[in-house]
């Protein structure tokens, strides 16, 4: 039997797992936040929610996320700060506003306090995966320290 079990084990092939895309979301409404679940089951995404900026600056500070979705309406924080603080405590994530409006102004404002695109609110699952796509091959075409694409 042990002899079965060692022979079954030495010829198995050994699989390198995946990299899974870790995401970050901040102060998700709660239907955006059920379909973020959703996606990240059918996608094998990596999710953290968090409820507060404070929370999401101390993960960001002890983990290194691809993505990070902030919403727009955060009690007590203005969202430029926010993303600003997020920008300088984790320069290689992307981070992506969400917002109830997306025009070339509030776009524009995204990117010079460190952020990187705008998704609408409320959440469409066809949006998601296309700008989480964009930011992949985005992840991808940049060279990482260790020379890997998603680290």
């Amino acid at each position: 039997m042990w002899l079965r079990d060692w022979f079954k084990k030495r010829n198995q092939r050994h699989q390198i797992p995946e990299a899974r895309l870790k995401i970050l979301a901040l102060s998700i409404f709660l239907q955006d936040r059920l379909l973020l679940e959703r996606l990240g089951r059918q996608c094998n995404w990596e999710l953290r929610f968090t409820n507060s900026p404070p929370e999401a600056f101390n993960w960001v500070s002890q983990s290194q996320f691809e993505i990070i979705l902030c919403d727009r309406n955060q009690p007590g924080f203005p969202w430029r700060e926010v993303v600003d603080r997020l920008a300088k405590s984790s320069p290689r994530s992307c981070i992506l506003l969400i917002s109830p409006m997306n025009d070339d102004y509030l776009w524009s404002d995204v990117l010079q306090w460190g952020g990187y695109d705008i998704l609408r609110r409320p959440l469409h699952a066809e949006d998601v995966l296309q700008l989480v796509g964009a930011v992949t091959r985005y992840i991808s075409s940049v060279p990482s320290p260790c020379g890997t694409g998603i680290s």
